[in-house]
């Protein structure tokens, strides 16, 4: 009889072993795959922020080259005015079809209507800014 309850107790002494070993090696799986995750997870933010840094990069290039690129079109356009617009005109080189008088008649006409365009733009300006200040409140 001794030997009955000896034996049932290894039996069940086994059972309780085998469960505990099976838990502790699903806990230690599990620890493993969290492991794998957060490696995987370390190795794509570390991609991502290598991509981040490529993209400021270029993004940096391409914001060179479009200072220089303007600052090229401005000293083009200066100096297009220097030699279109700003070229002093000598008397020998103007020639005048009209008389004095209507000569006369013309500049005034043009300056009245420059007169008139800058009035109109400073309506119009002060339209603008009324209707934004409108808007905004």
């Amino acid at each position: 009889m001794d030997y009955t309850w000896l034996l049932i107790g290894s039996g069940i002494g086994l059972v309780v072993g085998a469960v505990a070993a099976r838990l502790f090696s699903l806990k230690q799986f599990g620890q493993h795959k969290l492991q794998q995750e957060l490696d995987e997870s370390r190795k794509q933010l570390s991609q991502y922020r290598l991509d981040v840094s490529e993209q400021l990069e270029t993004t940096n290039q391409l914001m060179s080259q479009l200072q220089d690129n303007y600052s090229r079109i401005a000293r083009h356009v200066q100096q297009s005015k220097m030699q279109l617009v700003e070229q002093p005109v000598s008397a020998r080189d103007e020639v005048n079809f009209f008389a004095a008088d209507t000569t006369q008649h013309i500049k005034q006409s043009l300056h009245q209507l420059n007169e008139r365009r800058r009035q109109h733009s400073q309506v119009e300006t002060a339209k603008r800014l009324f209707w934004r200040s409108q808007w905004l409140d």
